[in-house]
């Protein structure tokens, strides 16, 4: 890491990762919840031999939970959360420009809140401690632009 990052842009970092485990913890237990939806379907399937639409309106009918219409965006979201903690790793490991902005990203896909902060700490400056700033060696021509135009110090 060649910057070191601001008190606040600690705390930032902290928060989305907090917050996308939770999110992840939630997708995941929804996760179960389709399994067990699915035991039920099939079970009812195999004892009165009708499709998967007739074995779901029977257990509508006998007044069952089931969670049904959710699955894409529960594996979605899952691989979105998975997706976003290697990204935020990356960003607190390195600090590169580039993968500010994927962590901004996937900060607004897997939690509103979380893509806000790091937007702001991004965007405003605060996200690193001048005082302990040196050159960076590594740069590649995408962040050597970002930085002469100043979009990103």
């Amino acid at each position: 890491m060649y910057y070191r990052f601001s008190k606040l842009a600690r705390i930032i970092i902290i928060i989305n990762i907090v917050l996308t485990l939770v999110a992840t913890i939630i997708h995941v237990y929804n996760i179960y919840r389709i399994e067990v939806t699915n035991d039920k379907i099939y079970a009812v399937m195999e004892e009165y031999f009708v499709p998967r639409e007739a074995a779901i309106d029977i257990l509508i009918e006998n007044g069952e939970d089931l969670f049904i219409g959710n699955e894409f965006a529960t594996y979605f979201g899952f691989s979105m959360s998975i997706i976003a903690q290697f990204i935020y790793y990356k960003y607190a490991k390195y600090n590169e420009g580039s993968s500010a902005l994927l962590a901004c990203f996937f900060g607004f896909i897997t939690t509103i809140i979380g893509g806000l902060l790091l937007s702001y700490m991004i965007f405003s400056d605060k996200s690193e401690d001048y005082l302990m700033r040196t050159e960076s060696k590594k740069k590649n021509d995408w962040e050597k632009s970002i930085q002469k135009h100043n979009l990103i110090k």
